[in-house]
């Protein structure tokens, strides 16, 4: 079992079932008249090109009042450090997630992101149908040349 601790609100599409990955972060350049400091991520394991799967949400606690995860018990992790010095941190929100496989241990400079499992989350059109109806106000002749629908998959 892995237990994330973050502060700030959490992604309010976030569910249990959910999977979690990290990518290590660094950060580039610094700030000067003619660039910026960013972050950028790179993967741990060069040879996939993918980030690493930590495993599936099991349980997610927040105290943010407008979550269905909201909760007034006190929330708080433990990290251990490289020298195995544990410290308890406050957090505002913890989520234990059930690794797939063994994994690194993600560092505080890890970026940790979440993906819906599509054996639940497919967009379809099934059940769903659209109707159109085209007509033409005028009193003369036109013609309709093409007509286009876009549809794009959503996480809610």
């Amino acid at each position: 079992m892995v237990i994330f601790g973050f502060n700030g609100n959490l992604n309010s599409s976030v569910s249990i079932g959910d999977l979690v990955y990290t990518v290590e972060t660094t950060t580039v350049g610094s700030n000067t008249d003619n660039s910026t400091e960013f972050t950028v991520g790179s993967w741990t394991e060069p040879t996939s090109g993918f980030p690493i799967v930590v495993g599936t949400i099991t349980s997610i606690q927040t105290n943010d009042i407008n979550s269905s995860y909201y909760t007034t018990l006190p929330l708080s992790v433990t990290v251990v450090d490289d020298e195995d010095v544990e410290t308890v941190t406050t957090v505002n929100t913890v989520i234990e997630v059930q690794e797939l496989n063994p994994i690194p241990t993600p560092t505080a400079t890890s970026f940790v992101f979440f993906s819906k499992n599509n054996k639940h989350n497919m967009s379809s059109l099934t059940g769903y149908y659209g109707e159109v109806e085209f007509r033409n106000n005028s009193k003369t002749k036109a013609e309709l040349f093409a007509t286009a629908c876009e549809i794009e998959e959503s996480s809610k």
